[in-house]
């Protein structure tokens, strides 16, 4: 089948680069399209384009909405294909509408209150419990996330949240990043520093107002992050450093249990996402709860499963699960699997009423 691809980028100069470098790799053409900029409807019916690879952004909402906006239109209006899913689209990057998601599906996750009136959220700090968690709605590797220890540093959070409105921290991460690293790339690179501080201003720019999330503690020394892209599985555990695992950088390639892949299948196969990575916690109640889901991710290692020190992918064949040893599953960040994925996705997609 001959393809016709075009790489919706969201506002970051280079966010197409990895979608581009896949393509490259199986020499697939495919043109560049600023889904953030005011020609971009222009831009999508210049071609009959038959494929619509998606580049998400989780740098603020403003160009998260946009983004999505687009997308319903290109996937529901015209009926075209976009990968991933508009329905991963919607939940990337979103911790609000993840929480109503997760509730109305009957999926486990920590209980998780959304509060858009300040009076309800102070009746509702005076009789629960602390630690608490609060969560900005957008906001990557553990960015936007507070633990509330008490009832006074709820009551400033909510004055914060409907006053002056909730920044997440600027810079880059305090728990795992390093200052002499950093210096040392922008010493080496001056362009680097400065396109990092034009993207750590814009997320401080981004103040969340006017709403609030809370989510109970879940005690756990780590997380599964539990991943599905196309027919692969792959997972490790996120170790917590401080008070969170999300955004700590310190994995642990342990050899996941079948109930954790088959929790992640579970539920990926319930929504047809086939490009999911969730952060999954174990507590005592009801095994295993749904803490995030990021349709698009990246890995800080070439590869993100390694079982008894072979790094590889599980598929679920014959009604069970068998390890592939393999090194190249996770090349480019995992996108040339993601390109397989959404090229025989493309085949089956089933375009007007009567085709």
């Amino acid at each position: 089948m001959k393809y016709t691809i075009a790489i919706l980028k969201n506002e970051l100069l280079d966010s197409h680069e990895r979608w581009l470098a896949s393509c490259t790799n199986k020499n697939l053409i495919a043109d560049i399209i600023d889904l953030t900029a005011n020609d971009w409807y222009e831009r999508i019916t210049s071609k009959d384009y038959s494929v619509f690879l998606l580049q998400p952004p989780g740098l603020t909402f403003k160009f998260k909405e946009l983004y999505d906006e687009r997308a319903y239109i290109i996937n529901k209006v015209m009926n075209k294909f976009i990968y991933p899913t508009y329905e991963e689209l919607i939940l990337h990057e979103n911790k609000r509408f993840l929480s109503f998601f997760l509730k109305a599906n009957s999926i486990p996750h920590p209980e998780t209150w959304v509060f858009y009136r300040k009076e309800e959220a102070m009746n509702f700090i005076r009789n629960t419990k602390f630690p608490l968690v609060a969560k900005t709605s957008i906001g990557a590797s553990g960015g936007g996330v507070k633990f509330l220890r008490s009832q006074e540093q709820a009551v400033n959070y909510i004055c914060r949240a409907f006053g002056k409105g909730i920044r997440r921290q600027f810079g880059p991460n305090r728990n795992t990043g390093s200052v002499k690293q950093w210096t040392q790339k922008f010493l080496q690179n001056p362009q680097f520093g400065i396109d990092r501080i034009k993207i750590y201003l814009e997320e401080y720019k981004d103040v969340q107002k006017g709403f609030l999330i809370f989510q109970e503690y879940i005690p756990h020394d780590f997380e599964w992050r539990s991943v599905r892209i196309g027919d692969s599985y792959f997972a490790h555990q996120k170790v917590k450093m401080g008070d969170k695992a999300s955004g700590s950088k310190r994995i642990d390639f342990v050899n996941p249990p079948e109930s954790i892949l088959n929790f992640t299948k579970k539920i990926c196969d319930q929504f047809h996402f086939t490009s999911m990575a969730i952060d999954i916690f174990e507590n005592g109640r009801e095994n295993f709860l749904v803490n995030e889901m990021q349709t698009v991710f990246g890995h800080l290692m070439p590869y993100i499963l390694r079982v008894d020190g072979k790094i590889g992918r599980y598929k679920y064949l014959n009604n069970q699960w068998e390890f592939e040893e393999g090194g190249t599953f996770n090349t480019t960040e995992s996108y040339d699997l993601r390109l397989e994925a959404a090229l025989t996705l493309a085949e089956t997609f089933h375009i007007g009423p009567d085709d």
